[in-house]
């Protein structure tokens, strides 16, 4: 069960060099669905996985969002809301330099929510796992996924939740879930904002360091991930226990959704029962694939449906 609320049209526009402040002609441009949730839930389901993704899909754009989904074979369930879905822009140079522009997406209000929330608790009663993946959108509550993984855990069940910002740090705040953010994120939550770049030499130290110290904000299990340099984790027992895993080296062709697929990635594996550290070193494997194939995925066969109105 993944719960993505906040889905976009990913635009991808290829540039030979951009170069702020000047009129740019764009060689080619691909649209697709994205967002943290979806891009997890169509790794996932690309990995095997029985997977169903909850997500809120504003009223006007509902028809060919659900059209282009159900033509991918995801499983969905979802809330209808207003506005219009966001779109992320993504330049994409021909040298390999990547800049994106993220849209806040249409504002959700409480009733719409409350209606995700029913739909993700529901979906618990079948699996053992549910995923908490991307930005929230405007109107939803800054706890909103701290809250879903209390429930899960009253439920019985496990959660991991990516996300970053006051998502995570309220995660943090109710010592709920396995999270799973970036260094930079990671350290915005703990530091502030940092401009130093990650170097493979210094990732495994800082993101270590980083994993540690977001167990004493709260934390039960963190996972860190570094960009093609790899990813640590720790996690509390009797004794803190930490590790790191490095990734191996491709040829980078597209960056966007390798977190998504990171967190499908472990997350097939927390379900299936693996320790932490096995978990982590398969979803490194997969979000390096991802890197190197563009995150294109083969598709399980279409599925039904199951919309909630308003």
């Amino acid at each position: 069960m993944i719960v993505g609320p906040n889905p976009c049209i990913d635009r991808r526009v290829r540039l030979g060099h951009f170069e702020p402040g000047h009129v740019h002609r764009a060689q080619g441009v691909e649209e697709v669905i994205g967002g943290g949730g979806v891009n997890a839930a169509r790794v996932a389901a690309g990995l095997g996985a029985d997977v169903r993704l909850v997500t809120a899909i504003p009223a006007r754009d509902e028809e060919s969002v659900v059209a282009r989904l159900r033509g991918e074979g995801l499983e969905l369930s979802w809330v209808r809301g207003g506005g219009q879905i966001r779109v992320a822009t993504i330049l994409r140079e021909g040298a390999g330099r990547t800049s994106i522009v993220n849209e806040p997406g249409s504002v959700l209000d409480s009733r719409a929510w409350e209606g995700i929330s029913r739909l993700a608790l529901r979906g618990l009663g079948q699996a053992r796992l549910l995923v908490c993946s991307g930005s929230l959108p405007p109107g939803a509550p800054t706890d909103g996924y701290a809250r879903l993984a209390r429930q899960a855990r009253h439920l019985g069940s496990s959660c991991i939740v990516d996300a970053a910002g006051e998502a995570l740090a309220a995660v943090l705040d109710a010592g709920e879930g396995l999270v799973v953010p970036n260094l930079a994120e990671a350290e915005a939550i703990l530091f502030g904002p940092r401009p130093e770049p990650v170097h493979p030499e210094d990732a495994p130290e800082r993101a270590r360091g980083a994993a540690t110290e977001l167990l004493k904000k709260g934390a039960h299990r963190v996972v860190i991930t570094a960009g093609s340099a790899g990813a640590a984790f720790a996690e509390q027992g009797a004794h803190t226990r930490t590790g790191w895993v490095d990734a191996k080296a491709v040829q980078v062709i597209d960056p966007v959704g390798a977190g998504d697929a990171f967190s499908a990635g472990l997350a097939v594996q927390i379900e299936g029962g693996a320790a932490l550290g096995e978990a982590v070193e398969f979803a490194v494997s997969v979000a390096s694939s991802y890197l190197a194939e563009s995150g294109r995925r083969s598709r399980p066969a279409p599925v039904e449906c199951d919309p909630v109105g308003r």
